[in-house]
């Protein structure tokens, strides 16, 4: 599979809404043509792969993977991905798999983004510096939440000199936000009532709840509580009516759920 554009579609308390989700498991020889390579280092760049030697010899699914090699001279390499609309509860979520050939030599990338062109000097911003993957594939994920009604560009940035080989692959960009089903099958953690919900939003959970964000659909932080136990009341009757996100944290797992506000 070389890319997908996936048409999502919002049911349940949504209005019926359609945006593009993106993937690239990078399954062929050659590069994808929607990406942009920048090669302002040594010889070596960024290309797919079936593997690099006996010991880091698969991707982590179908036949290829996005990879880069050490060189004796400083990398200064982007791999950028396509432009991507980031849309609250659609495309707000960046998941990548990674993993490195050592853990002696490991390479380590930034991830950047870019709100204007797929260019080097317009990756002003650092979504995550300094990944360094394990010697097994290991997946990460990121939050596009601030970027929600913007255009990105997201790149692979690597600066590491005689190191040794990094493999990148299922590059995802998805909602992060709990699908209908999914929210049904997580109840028995988190309850979240009423919704919709006209001044008292209340949430409990079976664990200890760090800290609670509520976004509006454009992405800005409309609420910030840090309740530190298992049940907080939160004032809506300040919110316009509309459609929320509610991002929970519990430890180091974050899950968000979509409420309205009548």
């Amino acid at each position: 599979m070389k890319h997908v554009y996936r048409l999502a579609l919002m049911l349940g308390l949504w209005p019926l809404s359609i945006s593009a989700q993106y993937s690239q498991s990078f399954d062929s020889a050659t590069l994808p043509s929607d990406w942009t390579i920048i090669n302002g280092g040594d010889t070596g760049t960024w290309k797919t792969w079936t593997s690099y030697d006996s010991t880091f010899s698969a991707s982590h699914s179908g036949s290829h993977f996005l990879g880069l090699e050490y060189g004796s001279d400083a990398h200064s390499d982007y791999a950028i991905s396509p432009a991507i609309v980031v849309t609250a509860g659609v495309s707000d979520k960046l998941t990548f798999w990674g993993r490195n050939r050592g853990a002696g030599l490991a390479e380590i990338v930034d991830l950047k983004i870019s709100t204007t062109t797929p260019t080097a000097a317009a990756f002003t911003t650092t979504l995550a510096s300094a990944v360094k993957p394990p010697v097994t594939w290991q997946q990460y994920t990121y939050d596009l939440t601030p970027y929600v009604g913007q255009t990105i560009y997201i790149a692979f940035y690597s600066t590491t000199t005689d190191i040794w080989f990094i493999g990148i692959d299922d590059f995802v960009v998805s909602s992060n936000t709990l699908a209908v089903s999914e929210a049904a099958a997580d109840k028995k953690s988190i309850s979240i009532y009423p919704n919709p919900v006209g001044d008292i939003l209340t949430i409990e959970s079976k664990n200890k709840i760090s800290e609670i964000n509520i976004y509006d659909m454009t992405g800005r932080a409309q609420k910030l509580i840090a309740p530190n136990s298992g049940t907080t009341k939160i004032t809506m009757s300040d919110l316009s009516a509309g459609n929320y996100v509610v991002k929970i944290k519990e430890g180091s797992t974050e899950k968000s759920y979509k409420i309205i506000k009548k």
